[in-house]
């Protein structure tokens, strides 16, 4: 495979000179690209993108250009990257407010057939990506996870969530939702790969977005995210609103029970109608035509949540940075009405969410695709924050919301510890 590009390559830089202006298209045979990812250890940025209907699996490596700001693309140019919960205040590491790159090589899995796409700007030149190319390592087989956690670190404690959850009710009448979220961090016996734990995640939950983003050998941020923000081809762009939450059941019966209960309850109802009405609203200040779909329950590995699909058609004339700026970040993940929710959050929340709870996802000229970052896990080494948030509304109850962010990142840890699920 790496010979075969090289040669392409070369033959490339015959015809457009040592810095192209277009992009190159190679065809390849099929291989796993977590396991490819799983073998480069020292290329930054390397990034893995799988989208909630599996129709594209991508990795890349490398980085033409590296912008703190949202992208105008135009023809062929595609970035990657991510805008964090809050676009102020302090950040993580090497994820600041806003990140996207415009990968060297860009491998793309889709229809059962694998490409890459050697991306140039006429600034950058064809022997570098030469010299990437053979720096790859070939593919490596993925792993079972099994650590021994040795510390676990709640951020809030249970004690400082129940004052919070309190806190934001008094605040009702200005704060009719806040979500409210908590970092657990967890220090295991030995180094866990985070290809290995992503592919396991996969297969819990193949229905949601799957990613990793590192930017450097000490942070890597992966998630498997049920939640869009939105997708976009040409100028129709799909949504949705997320929001209310219950457990899977023991049995079929009791999963069915609990499914009809996510249709019936005022209280969920309630806290997925602000999610709507904010995604509507804002849609239509651009100019969209809106449609709601009926709401139906998505069911995952752990948990199910109610879903309310949402279609529109934009003004030839919006962009991908109005649509983020506008979306991003909703009462799903933030509150209502949004900037004094995330305001409260701001003050009261004990540690910094960075890209947890953020955007992630590329934007190109004809396509956008962006998750939520929920289901998400920051990892460094042998240390893992995993990142869980809830609701809070009126008829909220603290044990019942802290129970239901240990519900959120049962499945991970079950992965991680190999244990029995006992739920």
């Amino acid at each position: 495979m790496i010979e075969e590009i090289c040669k392409q390559l070369q033959s490339f830089k015959t015809l457009e000179g040592e810095f192209p202006t277009k992009n190159l298209t190679i065809s390849l045979e099929s291989i796993s690209l977590l396991a490819l990812l799983r073998a480069q250890s020292d290329i930054f940025p390397a990034i893995y993108w799988q989208d909630k209907e599996q129709q594209q699996t991508i990795v890349c490596f490398g980085a033409i250009d590296d912008i703190q700001k949202i992208p105008k693309v135009s023809d062929n140019a595609r970035y990657y990257g991510g805008l964090a919960f809050q676009q102020q205040g302090q950040q993580w590491p090497g994820f600041p407010e806003t990140r996207f790159i415009r990968p060297m090589l860009e491998f793309i899995e889709e229809q059962n057939t694998l490409h890459l796409n050697c991306h140039f700007n006429g600034q950058f030149s064809i022997q570098k990506t030469i010299d990437l190319v053979n720096s790859l390592n070939y593919p490596i087989q993925l792993q079972a996870v099994n650590g021994k956690i040795l510390t676990r670190t709640d951020t809030p404690t249970k004690q400082q969530w129940a004052k919070l959850v309190e806190l934001s009710i008094e605040y009702k009448a200005l704060l009719p939702k806040v979500v409210l979220s908590r970092q657990t961090e967890l220090v295991f016996d030995q180094v866990i790969n985070h290809c290995d734990l992503l592919s396991q995640w996969q297969e819990a939950n193949p229905a949601s977005f799957h990613f990793s983003f590192q930017f450097s050998k000490k942070d890597v941020f992966i998630g498997c995210s049920p939640e869009r923000l939105y997708s976009r081809e040409g100028n129709i762009l799909h949504t949705e609103a997320l929001a209310g939450t219950v457990n899977r059941g023991r049995n079929d019966r009791e999963d069915n029970i609990l499914l009809q209960s996510l249709l019936s309850d005022k209280k969920i109802d309630r806290e997925n109608y602000l999610v709507q009405e904010f995604i509507i609203a804002n849609l239509k200040s651009l100019k969209a035509q809106v449609h709601c779909d009926t709401p139906r329950v998505m069911q995952l590995h752990n948990v199910q949540h109610l879903c309310v699909p949402i279609k529109a058609e934009l003004s030839h004339q919006t962009t991908d940075a109005e649509l983020l700026y506008k979306l991003h970040p909703t009462p799903a993940v933030g509150g209502s009405p949004k900037l004094p929710a995330l305001q409260f959050i701001n003050d009261n929340e004990p540690y910094v969410r960075g890209w947890y709870a953020g955007a992630v996802g590329y934007i190109s000229q004809h396509k956008t695709d962006f998750s939520v970052a929920i289901r998400s896990a920051l990892i460094s080494k042998n240390k893992i924050k995993l990142f869980a948030g809830a609701g809070i509304v009126t008829g909220s109850i603290a044990d019942q919301e802290w129970q239901e962010l240990d519900n959120k990142i049962h499945t991970i840890l079950e992965i991680i510890t190999q244990q029995e699920d006992s739920q």
